[in-house]
């Protein structure tokens, strides 16, 4: 490999490393994204694997759940209006990953987590099929241990 190549690498390792941890400086941050990248990951599952839907249980629809659903949109809607209001800063990454996690329940009708507790498994994309979304479930196990070994520095670095 030239010189060039892994400058450009070097480059693109340290800007990854200045977004997602600020460079190994930041545990919530890195927290965030490792968080983000395993929802993301589900929801691909989820749309493009057959066997995906066995472990969502689904929710019958009564009166209950509709007000629940309800509530949960309402105070959406206040904390979303009330960050946009008050330019606060410091809740943008819990309002993201409440943003995150209602797409994650309007995507998957998951509303037990089951789904997404079995994609925690990091060796449960063995059992897909030998495909893109095999080689999509690889590359985001990848970007997440590679996040999680950020995050034991930078708690590291705190402690």
């Amino acid at each position: 490999m030239s010189t060039e190549n892994k400058n450009k690498l070097l480059k693109a390792k340290n800007g990854f490393d200045k977004i997602t941890s600020k460079n190994a400086t930041d545990w919530k941050l890195v927290l965030f994204w490792i968080i983000v990248f395993e929802f993301i990951a589900s929801i691909i599952e989820f749309l493009y694997v057959d066997t995906s839907t066995s472990f969502s249980v689904p929710i019958p629809h009564n009166f209950l759940t509709q007000f629940l659903v309800a509530l949960m949109v309402t105070l959406y809607a206040w904390f979303f209006i009330w960050n946009i209001i008050f330019e606060n800063r410091r809740n943008l990454f819990k309002l993201a990953i409440f943003s995150m996690i209602g797409l994650y329940f309007i995507i998957t009708n998951d509303f037990t987590l089951q789904f997404l507790l079995q994609n925690l498994n990091p060796f449960h994309f063995f059992d897909l099929d030998f495909g893109i979304v095999f080689f999509i479930e690889l590359f985001f196990k990848l970007i997440i241990t590679y996040l999680i070994y950020q995050f034991v520095i930078s708690f590291k670095s705190v402690a």
